[in-house]
Parts: structure tokens; C-alpha cells; sequence
């Protein structure tokens, strides 16, 4: 017998399809070998047998063509890995833009044609159930909205009608106080200037019926000259009343001004008896009025105290002024107060009035508080009329401090 091959070496601690199908069926074997991401071969294993039994087995392996990706299967599978995430990311993106993206954009539009006053508007999307509930609160609020908008404009409107009937109703009543206002003053002058026009006229009638005694004469004339002083002083105060003054405001020191009218009174009649003091530091800030304006209200409270005071003895009189709080910040407070017999309820409530006096006939025109509160009203200022606890008459004024100039 003649050897052919011979072969050494251990058997497989696996067994092997191909060589026991070679050896002991004497039938070829073809397999596929390898992993799907490794190079991958086909194998072929046939029997040798020379007499017709297998007494050996042929392997013969080849390799299966790699597929033409630069970087080999390592890459190939890179690339497929890349591109099948990159299809499912579009595919995400798309889907979330359609399912999230882009009804939350219709729903910011929305709220800001809301909020822009478009109340009434819908929002219409097609989306997930949560922001299907979104939509539909919101459009909810925005119907609400415009039914509020709709109440509140019929509110309004009738407001607006409201608001001319009363400004109609207020109209109508400033004239009707225009009118009993000039009723008033007009009967007040007539009263006031009808008296001594009448003693007047009666004195004329005498002296025209020849009376043949001087003195008589004398007297009659000498009456009718008092009447017509007292006709031209009333005439005077209500010039003085009505006439709006210069209008030159100016910057006037307190504690001068209230000394100025002191020292304007104090030898007058009624006065001179009467001890007249002033209590107000220098350095209290100006006061913006007409300088002439201001001194005719001073003297007139000085003068109607000592008028008051007339035949008490020990008569004492002061002008004061402080700064105090008010209603809008400090204030500068002006007051004249005396120990006289105060004011009785009637005064306290008509003293304002033109041609309201508590004086004798003759004595008074009336005019003096009323041109008085003209005056501190038109400096932006207030006026009031108190009785002190211990006895006396007391009238404060307030009036706003000059502005102070910047820089100074």
C-alpha cells in the first residue's frame, strides 16, 4: 500500500459538519462562514477518495466579495447606523413640529391677538389632547373677555350720558347761583345805597321849601353831605370787591407784611386805645400774592377787630403767623384774634356774604370779608372764621409758601 498524505494534529474540540459529511458520508459540504459585520468566506469541503473511500477531506475557502464602502463594513455600518438615525430624527422633528411645535405657535398668536383687544377671537389647531385643553380655556377667556369688554362699554356709555346730564345740571345750577348771587348783591346795594339816597332826597325837598333859617339849612346840608359819604363808600367797596386787581403776584415776607398793617391801624379811632402785638418769626418763607392786595385784607381784619372791641377796656389784638401741615403739604397760617364778644352763628354763617354786616346802620358796607375771601381764595389760599374757647373772634388764613427758585 502506498501512502498518499498524512495528516497530525488533534481533532477539533468541536466537531465539524463538513469534515465528518467529507469522511464519513463521502459528500462535499458548502457552508458560509463569518459574522455580518466581519469579512465573511465560503467554505467547501469535499471527500478524497482515491477507491472509493474517503480517506481524507479537501477544505478550500473563499472569500465573499466586501461590499465598496471606503472604510470597510466598520464604516458601512457607521454609515447605516448615521442614516437610519438621522431618517428617524427628520421623522421625530416632523412630527413634533406638527404635533407640538407649531399648535403652541398658534396658540401664542392667539394670545397675543388677546391681549392686543382682539377679545373674541378662537383659536383653531388640531393637537394633543393637553393642549386641545389649553385651546379651549382660552378661548373660553377670550369670549369672557369680550362680554366684559361689551358690559363695560355699555357701562360706560351710560356713564358718559350720566355725566352730561349732571354737567348739563351743573351748568344750569351755576347760573341759577350766578343769578340768586347778583339777586342778592343787587338787593344788598339797593338796600344799602336806597337808605341814605332817601334821607338824601328828603333833605333836598326841605331845603327847596324856603326855610328862612340858616342854621336849619346848614344842618340839613351838612346831613345830606354824611349820606353821600356813606353812598360813595359804598360804591368804593364794591368797586374794590369786584375789581380783580393788578395781578402782579410777588414774593411777600410774612412778619414784614403783617407789621406794615399794624403800624397802618394802630392811630385810628377805633384802635389807638387798643394794644395791637405781632408774633411771627422773619424767617418765615414768602407768601406769592399782590403785596397791596394782601395789606388791604390784614387792615380790614384789624379794622372789623377794633370795631368789635369798641369801648372794652384792656383790648388786646394779635396777628400771628406760623407754618403748619394742610391738606397739600406746609402751609403758612395768618391769624387775627382778639378778645372781643366772637361771633354769633349767624355771622359764622353768612359773614362771607356781600353786603352782610353785623355793624349798625351806616357803619358797614359789608364788602370787606367777602373781598377779603376774593382775595386769599384767588392766591390759592383758604379763609375761616372761628370763636376762641376763652372768649374772642379769630380769623385764620392759610396761603401756600412761595415756590423757591432753584438755584437760590
Amino acid at each position: 500500500m502506498q501512502t498518499i498524505a498524512s495528516v497530525a494534529g488533534q481533532a477539533p474540540a468541536v466537531p465539524d459538519t463538513g469534515l465528518r459529511a467529507a469522511l464519513y458520508g463521502n459528500q462535499q459540504f458548502i457552508d458560509l462562514t463569518g459574522q455580518q459585520l466581519s469579512p465573511r468566506f465560503v467554505q467547501v469541503t469535499s471527500p478524497i477518495a482515491p477507491r472509493g473511500r474517503p480517506v481524507a477531506a479537501l477544505r478550500v475557502s473563499v472569500p465573499l466579495k466586501a461590499p465598496a464602502v471606503p472604510g470597510g463594513m466598520l464604516a458601512f455600518a457607521l454609515i447605516y447606523v448615521g442614516g437610519s438615525f438621522g431618517l428617524v430624527t427628520l421623522f421625530g422633528y416632523a412630527l413634533f413640529r406638527r404635533s407640538v411645535m407649531q399648535p403652541v405657535q398658534a396658540l401664542v398668536q392667539g394670545t397675543a391677538r388677546i391681549a392686543g383687544g382682539d377679545f373674541g377671537y378662537q383659536v383653531e389647531l388640531d393637537a394633543a389632547r393637553e393642549l386641545t385643553g389649553l385651546r379651549d380655556a382660552l378661548n373660553a377667556m377670550s369670549l369672557s373677555l369680550a362680554g366684559y369688554q361689551a358690559r363695560t362699554r355699555e357701562q360706560l356709555e351710560h356713564l358718559e350720558a350720566a355725566n352730561a346730564e349732571l354737567q348739563t345740571a351743573q351748568e344750569a345750577l351755576i347760573r341759577t347761583e350766578k343769578l340768586a348771587s347778583v339777586g342778592r348783591l343787587a338787593a344788598g346795594f339797593a338796600h344799602e345805597v336806597g337808605n341814605p339816597l332817601s334821607a338824601v332826597l328828603g333833605y333836598v325837598d326841605l331845603l327847596g321849601q324856603d326855610l328862612d333859617d340858616p342854621g336849619l339849612e346848614a344842618d340839613l346840608v351838612s346831613r345830606a353831605r354824611v349820606e353821600l359819604e356813606r353812598i360813595n363808600r359804598i360804591i368804593r367797596d364794591l368797586l374794590d370787591f369786584a375789581r380783580p386787581g393788578t395781578g402782579r403776584a410777588e414774593d411777600v415776607e410774612v412778619a414784614a407784611a403783617l407789621e406794615e398793617a399794624r403800624a397802618t391801624v394802630a392811630p385810628t379811632p377805633t384802635l389807638k386805645d387798643i394794644t395791637l402785638t405781632v408774633d411771627a418769626s422773619p424767617d418765615l418763607p414768602a407768601v406769592r400774592i399782590e403785596r397791596d392786595k394782601l395789606h388791604q385784607v390784614l387792615v380790614n381784619l384789624l379794622l372789623n377787630a377794633g370795631d368789635a372791641l369798641r369801648g372794652k377796656a384792656d383790648a388786646h389784638v394779635e396777628l400771628s403767623a406760623r407754618v403748619v401741615t394742610g391738606p397739600a403739604g406746609p402751609e403758612l397760617e395768618l391769624r387775627c384774634c382778639d378778645d372781643g364778644p366772637g361771633f354769633d352763628p349767624v355771622a359764622l354763617d353768612r359773614a362771607f356774604e356781600p353786603f352782610f354786616t353785623t355793624k349798625d346802620v351806616g357803619a358797614g358796607t359789608g364788602l370787606g370779608l367777602a373781598t377779603c375771601l376774593q382775595v386769599i381764595e384767588g392766591a390759592g389760599g383758604r379763609i375761616r372764621l372761628d370763636n376762641k374757647p376763652g372768649g374772642g373772634a379769630c380769623v385764620c388764613l392759610w396761603l401756600p409758601p412761595a415756590p423757591v427758585e432753584v438755584g437760590t
